[in-house]
């Protein structure tokens, strides 16, 4: 799989994202919402690091349905001091998500296609298309929390050069708590696991709102890989802060 080919696929999955959004601005306004927030830091030191990221998590609800998108973009550029060379890191996580819930029931199945590249990681690439049930909690108060389970096929290209087909089994819990009118609080976990990898994200983000739509937003991600067939494990804490819009 090329990197070409797989920001075709982003750019279709972020296509595919806006149009809902058009379409959802021209029903009905108030079952639309979302954030979109960015962030951009500089580290100098022994070496030099300027990193942007740029996320979105947005969701269209209609009577018995729902249709979610999560995107998830970083670029990090590093540099050694007095150094001529450079290393520049493009990682992204995108997916979307259709939800068709039972008449009258918390209780929906979904499916949901998912693209992620990391140019080191054990994938570099991988293309997924999800399957399952999930359950949604709350939603008439301050908060809401939905939990999923399901399965699905994953291709991907792996860093010593394979080319991998497999299945895969997927979890997810996903809660959102508006403490005050300004203060909320959001956690999103996801598991995704296979034969020879086992993928996690887990964040849990603060956002303390500054106007209507504006607001702060921090952040303490953690992302970690485990490719079964060796006993390395890759994992990756970080604390973010940076700026929001919510609609």
């Amino acid at each position: 799989m090329s990197e070409k080919g797989d920001r075709r696929r982003v750019w279709a999955l972020t296509l595919v994202l806006l149009a809902g959004c058009a379409q959802a601005e021209e029903v009905l306004d108030d079952t639309f919402k979302g954030d979109v927030d960015g962030q951009y830091s500089y580290n100098k030191s022994e070496y030099v690091s300027r990193r942007l990221t740029l996320a979105a998590d947005v969701a269209y609800l209609m009577p018995q349905r729902e249709l979610d998108g999560e995107l998830r973009f970083d670029r990090e550029y590093i540099k050694e001091a007095d150094s001529p060379q450079s290393i520049n890191r493009d990682r992204y996580d995108a997916n979307v998500k259709f939800k068709q819930f039972f008449d009258g029931s918390p209780y929906y199945a979904y499916v949901s296609p998912r693209v992620r590249h990391n140019r080191f990681g054990y994938y570099q690439s991988a293309q997924a298309l999800r399957a399952g049930v999930g359950r949604k909690f709350g939603g008439d108060g301050s908060w809401t929390a939905s939990a999923e389970m399901g399965s699905g096929y994953r291709v991907a290209h792996a860093e010593d050069g394979d080319n991998v087909s497999e299945v895969l089994y997927t979890t997810s819990v996903k809660a959102n708590w508006d403490i005050t009118d300004q203060l909320s609080i959001k956690f999103n976990g996801v598991q995704e696991q296979s034969r020879r990898e086992t993928f996690r994200t887990m964040g849990l983000a603060l956002r303390n709102k500054l106007t209507n739509h504006i607001a702060l937003k921090y952040e303490v991600l953690y992302r970690r890989s485990f490719p079964f067939d060796s006993k390395e494990k890759d994992g990756e804490l970080s604390a973010e802060f940076g700026v929001g819009y919510s609609f």
